[in-house]
């Protein structure tokens, strides 16, 4: 156990020399065929946290992804093979995985051009909207939306060929560890600013952007420079532990299921829902838009997933079946390029069942025409780890799938 006792006061350090290693830490990608088979996983992660458990068990035949020290592997396989339990091991050793992630940030660094072939860091998002603003003054301007609990901007972009058009929200960034989604955002900015497609310039002329590709900025710092794999955001919340997992933390259904009241686990949500001051202050920030929105699209990863609201229900609510005949209209769109498969549901339907989300929180509280959460590559096999190689093809299906939502809510006269 001293390398978790290792992870655990690292966890709640303040400051770090270098990054730490996961050497020989392994990433189990397991789908449960029967509700036998899920209780044992159910067991596993209610009985230990010394399993990071990044998706949890959640119904039978939905992956769950887990990654296991080097010393308590064999105990996990053994119990897997007691129980009959099929597994995938799709990273043998993480600390390689990271080596080359960091090898390729190196590389990026020396590179000074603003790239979308390769994961960013926070310095050069910010840096890049200044760059923007001052460029495109008269279309870009940086909004922040309050303060993380380190005092860390929650920075963004406002794209607007001026007052009195309705706007679209979208955010990402919300797990330290997810790299993914601060790409594919500024990617769509990008896009929107400075690309040629005629359905992104007409975007602009509909409708205002506000876009925040990390609204957990100390997790976000900390996954680049500390814990690769850290979730959650700086806040100490015991005297052991510290962080709570932002996704969860939204007063919509807080707590009903998907997280854990155990400050030690990833998925902890707090005391209570907007426990946190980057949800509280988000939160607050799109409050004072509200009556200009009718779009929120919150960036995830991973699953391969669009989320309808509500994740609490399996009942289709609000415009449930209208938000569902855009998302598989888009998930066709995104499909185009790469032949990449997205299922379209509520979360309890086709993902982990997990409440207290940002985009349901906006559902209920605003009722927005255009609601949903991507949950971006893969389905487990990399999770957080997603190679340098899916970054450009994640952000190109993706803007393909952002533009084709708006196309079929017109369509279909949701916009």
């Amino acid at each position: 156990m001293f390398a978790r006792l290792l992870f655990l006061s690292l966890s709640i350090a303040t400051v770090a020399a270098e990054l730490y290693r996961y050497d020989n830490y392994t990433l189990y990608r397991i789908v449960p065929r029967d509700e036998n088979e899920l209780t044992v996983l159910r067991d596993i992660h209610r009985s230990s946290h010394a399993y990071e458990f990044w998706k949890e068990p959640s119904r039978v035949d939905e992956f769950t992804s887990l990654v296991s020290p080097s010393e308590l592997r064999s105990d996990l396989e053994d119990v897997f093979m007691r129980n009959d339990i099929d597994y995938e091991i799709s990273i043998a050793n993480i600390q390689n995985v990271i080596d080359e992630q960091m090898e390729s940030r190196t590389k990026r660094n020396a590179d000074r051009n603003f790239r979308w072939d390769n994961y960013q860091t926070l310095e050069q998002i910010y840096d890049w909207f200044d760059t923007l603003a001052q460029e495109h003054s008269s279309l870009v301007s940086v909004i922040v939306a309050g303060q993380s609990h380190e005092g860390r901007d929650i920075k963004g972009i406002k794209i607007s060929r001026g007052g009195g058009r309705k706007a679209f929200v979208l955010e990402g960034g919300m797990a330290g560890a997810d790299w993914i989604s601060p790409v594919v955002l500024t990617y769509a900015a990008d896009q929107l600013i400075r690309g040629d497609d005629d359905e992104a310039r007409q975007a602009v002329n509909d409708y205002d952007w506000y876009i925040f590709p990390v609204t957990n900025p100390d997790g976000y710092e900390y996954s680049h420079n500390v814990v690769r794999g850290w979730v959650k955001n700086r806040r100490q919340v015991s005297n052991t532990a510290v962080g709570v997992d932002l996704t969860k933390n939204w007063n919509s259904h807080w707590g009903i299921s998907g997280g854990s009241f155990n400050p030690a686990f990833v998925n902890f949500v707090g005391i209570g829902p907007f426990s946190e001051p980057e949800t509280r202050s988000f939160s607050a920030y799109i409050d004072s838009i509200s009556s200009d929105l009718v779009g929120y699209l919150s960036f995830r990863s991973f699953g391969q997933r669009l989320l309808i609201p509500f994740a609490h229900t399996a009942d289709h609510m609000y415009n449930y079946q209208e938000m569902v005949t855009i998302g598989r209209r888009a998930m066709g769109s995104l499909s185009v390029r790469f032949g990449t498969q997205y299922l379209v549901g509520t979360s309890s339907a086709v993902h982990d069942g997990a409440t207290g989300a940002a985009a349901d929180w906006v559902k209920h509280r605003y009722n927005l025409p255009v609601v949903a959460t991507f949950q971006l590559r893969d389905t487990g096999t990399w999770g957080y780890f997603l190679p340098v190689a899916q970054v450009r093809p994640s952000c190109e299906e993706t803007f393909d799938a952002l533009m084709a939502i708006i196309r079929e809510a017109k369509f279909i006269n949701v916009l």
